[in-house]
């Protein structure tokens, strides 16, 4: 009977560990979506597309409007993600963008465009994570 108790015990933990693992990781993925929200943007349209195959992917793109300065907004993502300096400037609009990779299987993209409008400024953004074993 002993014997019983301790893998009943075992199994109740194995199960406990993989409900806080799941937990964990919904909280992260709900956190790592919203993180890049500009704040006090107004959101205008968002869009979530999951794969499964061939590689296990999230993928959000989102568009704002904000009535924030251009270089406010520009600074926040620029100096906030890292996304460095501008890879394309086009008339009203700015684009960045960058690729990470984490831990050799976890791929990361971002790209933010900026642009200038009679109404405010409006933000497209797309961010995707991939997980990828080689």
């Amino acid at each position: 009977m002993t014997g019983n108790r301790w893998g009943l015990a075992l199994g109740l933990i194995g199960w406990g560990v993989v409900t806080v693992a799941a937990l964990g990781l919904v909280l992260f993925v709900s956190w790592y979506r919203q993180s890049a929200d500009y704040p006090g943007a107004m959101l205008v349209a968002d869009h979530t597309i999951y794969k499964f195959s061939p590689h296990l992917s999230v993928r959000r793109d989102t568009s704002y409007r904000s009535g924030d300065e251009f270089p406010r907004i520009y600074n926040w993502y620029s100096n906030g993600f890292n996304l460095g300096t501008e890879a394309r400037d086009q008339g009203g609009c700015v684009l960045l963008a960058k690729s990470f990779t984490d831990l050799s299987v976890i791929e990361r993209q971002m790209s933010v465009m900026i642009c200038e409008t009679p109404n405010g400024r409006m933000i497209f953004l797309m961010r995707s994570v991939s997980l990828r074993f080689r």
